[in-house]
């Protein structure tokens, strides 16, 4: 049997010189568990309640498509003929090759496949090199070095190697979202072999549903924003409310609606990345913890400060609308509170949160477009960093069909990065 030619990418440049431009650090979260003597080390108590309190995703699928069947994504087994069916995998591990994460299977079981990742890693280390991508025939393996951590990507989905690079640098700040970077390297200074598994007991959660998004999601493929539709004296009108009456060492506050922002209140010259956005909105949509309760919640934002913690302020004020306030004070979780009060009730009164509600569960379809022969499209506007696409319906409406749209899209993303608009 003729084998598969085999491809390696490597940077010759040293990767002690390589910039980290992307460092980031992103939540933790505590519910009705206010407490005003936060330390760096609250988010991970937090995030280990979150798992004796028995979160789970609102958006992962119990059970995921594998050629013409399915199969469960976590109790999977990596010896398995149905772990190997998957079309893409994540895994994390140490500098030292021990496991951290897998997007499938027992991350234990693969103790041995995380030593030879690490054993291909360090061969061209030791030479100076460091090692980007590997292409063997249909697959393709992508790796991120961010020490202490690395991150490997295999996939046979024809996605291009910056797209999966981007994708494990998103898994790379969803780590440090817990811990800080600060306190990443310190714990590894410490003890090279250290477990990280015992500090991310309960945010697997999060890893998964951000590893869910990168395949129905087009925020993270487009680097942008998906803002609701509304009209403008709507959103004007949220907008009003939110700027009545705030309290102090404010930084954002925003009201989202299923993923997709309504409003956004900022300081001048201080735009939030979309990054640090898409982080923010995977930890809203991926427990359902935070429907429940007000939530106070340590947080970092990578692009605004990869060292520190802010603290954000979550609350559901209708079935898929949220406001989200984000503050620098970690005391200030009543005053914010009654504060969202007085916005509900404003909201209530002038009628916004009726309307955001009722857009939010309509979706524009392709045929209002009212173009012969389209089928769908996707847009995104560069000076504003956000886009459009209008909800599946025809022949979309069926999933296996709308997963090829989704790689369709990806393909052509990958292959022309400048464009600003896809149609079918």
């Amino acid at each position: 049997m003729q084998q598969e030619p085999v491809f390696i990418e490597r940077d010759s440049t040293n990767s002690s010189n390589s910039t980290d431009d992307d460092n980031s650090m992103k939540p933790a979260s505590y519910q009705s568990s206010y407490s005003s003597n936060s330390t760096d080390s609250d988010p991970i108590k937090c995030y280990n309640k979150l798992k004796r309190q028995g979160s789970r995703s609102s958006i992962i699928p119990t059970e995921e498509a594998v050629g013409g069947g399915t199969v469960t994504t976590k109790d999977t087994k990596a010896d398995s003929g149905t772990w190997l069916q998957h079309k893409k995998h994540f895994f994390i591990l140490s500098s030292a090759g021990k496991p951290v994460w897998t997007r499938y299977g027992d991350e234990s079981r693969l103790s041995s496949l995380m030593g030879v990742i690490q054993a291909i890693i360090s061969f061209f280390q030791d030479g100076d090199d460091t090692i980007k991508s590997i292409n063997a025939g249909h697959h393709k393996f992508v790796f991120l070095l961010k020490e202490p951590l690395y991150f490997v990507s295999v996939s046979r989905t024809g996605e291009s190697d910056s797209q999966l690079r981007d994708q494990l640098l998103y898994l790379h700040n969803q780590i440090i979202s817990v811990l800080t970077s600060v306190q990443l390297t310190r714990i590894f200074e410490q003890r090279v072999n250290f477990d990280l598994r015992r500090l991310l007991g309960g945010t697997e959660v999060f890893l998964d549903s951000l590893s869910t998004l990168f395949n129905n999601d087009h925020s993270f493929m487009l680097s942008g924003l998906q803002c609701l539709r509304l009209s403008r004296s709507v959103r004007d009108q949220a907008g009003g409310i939110l700027t009545d009456g705030k309290v102090k060492n404010l930084l954002y506050a925003m009201v989202v609606a299923d993923g997709k922002l309504v409003t956004l209140l900022r300081p001048r010259k201080h735009s939030l990345h979309p990054s640090d956005l898409h982080l923010l909105f995977n930890m809203l949509t991926g427990s359902t913890t935070f429907h429940t309760a007000e939530s106070w919640t340590p947080l970092c934002l990578p692009k605004f400060n990869s060292r520190g913690f802010l603290h954000a302020y979550i609350c559901y004020i209708e079935k898929g609308v949220s406001i989200v306030v984000i503050s620098t004070d970690k005391n200030s979780f009543f005053e914010i509170s009654e504060w969202k009060t007085k916005i509900v009730e404003a909201m209530q009164k002038n009628a916004v949160l009726e309307n955001v509600k009722e857009a939010s569960d309509r979706l524009y379809m392709v045929e209002e477009i009212q173009i012969p022969s389209l089928l769908h499209f996707m847009y995104k506007s560069k000076v504003h960093v956000q886009f459009t696409t209008p909800g599946f319906s025809g022949s979309y409406t069926n999933d296996i069909n709308r997963r090829r749209l989704f790689r369709l899209y990806q393909h052509r993303q990958g292959n022309f990065i400048r464009m600003d608009y896809f149609i079918v």
